[in-house]
């Protein structure tokens, strides 16, 4: 075997094993309707900083002319602190193929969710309903940085400084127009 392909196989066994020895978290994510005094479970999810996977779902009961569901899940060290989204009724549909987002912080816990819905390709065919549910990890990215400290840059007056007004052609490039035309008289008088 080569050197490279012994490393990479070790590389990607390290790699499944650090992601294995990673404690698995679980929370309880629920469906709250606005006319509800309170929310029903929807689904546990059992999650680490890179894969989720759905332990149990169930269609959530929303009454008929119910429009709006909260989505979200009570933090684990507080079970009056509420945190999730509100969506449209429609998109916990069993019709509908669902996506059950998982927003974790620096540290692989979770501190928000979100709930992608659209129509189910197998069943606008005529086929089985989609009634399950997929769950994505997205872990917390780093923002832009901003630039801080930068010098401003006063006239006399104590005002900004314009910026220089931009060159034309024949100020950026004279010289070489100049080198161009001395080698053109050069070879017009070493032909005679």
């Amino acid at each position: 075997m080569r050197v490279s392909t012994v490393c990479s196989v070790l590389l990607s066994a390290l790699a499944s094993f650090a992601t294995a020895a990673q404690p698995e978290r679980t929370v309880d994510i629920f469906a709250w309707p606005l006319s509800a005094a309170k929310p029903q479970a929807l689904t546990k999810i059992a999650y680490n900083s890179t894969t989720a996977t759905v332990k149990t779902y169930k269609t959530p009961l929303i009454p008929a002319d119910e429009q709006i569901v909260r989505i979200g899940f009570f933090h684990p060290d507080s079970s009056t602190s509420w945190n999730g989204i509100a969506t449209s009724a429609s998109n916990l549909a069993p019709e509908k193929d669902k996506t059950l987002q998982i927003l974790l912080n620096t540290d692989g816990v979770i501190y928000h969710v979100g709930l992608a819905a659209f129509e189910s390709a197998v069943a606008s065919r005529g086929g089985a309903k989609g009634d399950g549910l997929k769950v994505e990890v997205v872990p917390m990215r780093s923002g832009p940085v901003v630039h801080m400290n930068k010098p401003v840059v006063l006239d006399a007056e104590g005002k900004l400084a314009d910026k220089e007004p931009e060159k034309t052609f024949l100020q950026k490039y004279w010289w070489a127009i100049g080198i161009f035309l001395v080698l053109q008289l050069v070879m017009a008088g070493s032909k005679e």
